[in-house]
């Protein structure tokens, strides 16, 4: 059964900077209207509300939920408040879109996919950066088998000044979890894991430091709450080297701060080819083959990425699976595996050595 796009609403659960910024417009361009806003801060929800038209402002999500006019809810709450927030969403009949990472450990991913089962709600994760056409492109050179066996994806995400909400709820290991690793190295897990087809991991062996953080060097600007001091405990820089049971490997590397150029790259080495996305070049993918003297081309394709992915294109794939009845991009068995995965890059940190999955 689809919906018809002028009757499906959606009640925002967090007024922070990605419900600002990417949820709410996102959701407006599909043709969705927004019935509902909810955030701790009663100040903040009901600038929200003003700001985009919206008849309810509340602080409790529970009061939201039982709105019966709303089909679908996003989840933009500290990272810790995502499992316990998406459960009560789907068992109130709601479809969910939660922001990565889907939890903070494996236990209330769990819980999040069993109750979307039970309830027969759609549940995904805001993984957006699957919506690029260069992402899409170099999957498809994977599955294709152009590249041959990929032996090494390698995926690095660099800022000079990216620490997120000095002092905010980023910064808190009880209300974040991590921090680098499950803010920026969500994303590039995620990124390697599916343009790789989702391969199986054996092993883990992870890193975690905060060398800059906790001197209060390398702060940007992201977050509702930012303050220039406060309690920092979480990771500034996450590194991994993930095993494949097939062979090959998977190399992250994440900073939010770092004496070093900002990047956003994913190489991927294969036996037949390669291929290289760096947001520096707009998120253009360039491939590389042999040519029949075995000499090594650079071939570029898709210089630019139109804008066609990203918060826009994540948010309007999950207005259309609801709406529509189309097929999840982002299917939470697949987030599910991903919050493992982070979760055992900390075990492994904490160990000191390389970890079976």
């Amino acid at each position: 059964m689809t919906i018809d796009s002028k009757a499906l609403r959606a009640g925002i659960i967090g007024c922070g900077g990605i419900a600002q910024e990417g949820h709410i417009p996102s959701l407006l361009a599909a043709g969705v209207e927004i019935g509902a806003v909810c955030d701790a801060n009663e100040a903040r929800a009901q600038e929200v509300a003003e700001r985009f038209g919206v008849a309810a402002a509340y602080t409790d999500y529970a009061q939201l939920l039982a709105q019966p006019d709303l089909d679908l809810v996003t989840i933009g709450l500290p990272n810790a408040l995502h499992a316990p927030a998406a459960v009560a969403a789907l068992e109130a009949g709601k479809h969910v879109l939660c922001e990565k990472p889907m939890s903070v450990d494996s236990a209330g991913a769990e819980a999040m996919v069993a109750a979307a089962r039970v309830s027969g709600r759609l549940l995904s994760v805001n993984q957006h950066m699957r919506f690029h056409r260069s992402t899409l492109a170099m999957r498809d050179a994977v599955a294709s088998g152009a590249l041959g066996d990929v032996y090494l994806a390698d995926v690095r995400m660099t800022r000079q000044n990216g620490i997120p909400g000095y002092g905010s709820w980023f910064t808190n290991r009880d209300l974040a979890g991590h921090g680098a690793l499950f803010d920026i190295g969500v994303h590039m897990l995620d990124l390697a894991l599916f343009v790789l087809g989702f391969p199986e991991v054996a092993a883990v062996k992870g890193y975690l430091g905060a060398h800059l953080g906790e001197s209060g060097v390398g702060l940007g600007d992201w977050g509702i709450d930012r303050a220039r001091s406060g309690r920092f405990d979480v990771d500034d820089t996450a590194m991994a080297t993930l095993t494949l049971a097939r062979g090959g490997q998977i190399r992250l590397h994440v900073a939010w701060a770092a004496f070093a150029p900002a990047e956003e790259r994913i190489t991927l080495y294969g036996t037949r080819g390669g291929a290289d996305r760096s947001a520096a070049v707009g998120k253009g993918v360039r491939f590389f083959t042999a040519s029949a003297d075995g000499e090594i081309a650079d071939v570029p394709v898709d210089p630019s990425d139109p804008g066609d992915g990203g918060w826009s294109g994540a948010i309007d794939s999950f207005v259309r699976a609801v709406r529509d009845g189309e097929p999840l991009v982002v299917l939470p068995e697949q987030t599910l595996e991903t919050t493992r995965i982070l979760e055992r890059i900390v075990e492994s940190a904490a160990a000191s050595r390389e970890l079976p999955l």
